[in-house]
């Protein structure tokens, strides 16, 4: 046993905001991860289980590079002809450099929201400094399954948080 060890607080988050902790309606929470694009192991927050499983799988996957949850908000003029601004809910740049800003919601709330045709007045706003392209992902496209493995995959492959001291 190497006595010489010490512990090291993993990163904060670099969200824009932070979720709140509590929400009759989703899950909300957070984890420690660790990415190639990571100098250490950073908290990244997640704000409800299609966030949450979609987290799970991009952090499995051997072409991410790096994750950013709650990026800067793009201003946008939506379909009313009024300013807004939309904040992703995650963005994710692969290892060949490619970054994809993406917007979770449960599919019927997208439905009901007309979400997609937001998301396409999002799109025309967003610069190419910020994304490459956008991505919607609703609970129809998670593989509950395979999110639950890459879940498991994670608990047991968890960052560390102690080092040899010098």
């Amino acid at each position: 046993m190497n006595d010489n060890l010490i512990y090291r607080e993993p990163e904060p988050s670099h969200a824009t905001r932070i979720p709140a902790r509590r929400s009759k309606g989703s899950l909300r929470g957070s984890m420690v991860a660790m990415l190639p694009g990571f100098q250490r192991p950073r908290v990244i927050y997640f704000e409800s289980a299609p966030e949450y499983a979609f987290l799970c799988l991009m952090l499995v996957r051997d072409d991410v590079h790096h994750i950013r949850e709650q990026p800067p908000a793009i201003s946008y003029v939506g379909a009313d002809g009024q300013s807004a601004q939309h904040v992703f809910d995650f963005l994710v740049t692969k290892k060949d450099g490619e970054r994809v800003a993406v917007a979770i919601k449960p599919m019927r709330r997208a439905l009901k929201l007309n979400f997609a045709s937001e998301l396409e007045a999002v799109a025309a706003a967003v610069p190419k400094t910020f994304a490459d392209r956008i991505s919607l992902v609703t609970d129809h496209h998670i593989d509950k399954s395979a999110a639950a493995e890459a879940a498991r995959t994670l608990a047991w492959a968890r960052p560390s948080l102690t080092e040899v001291a010098a």
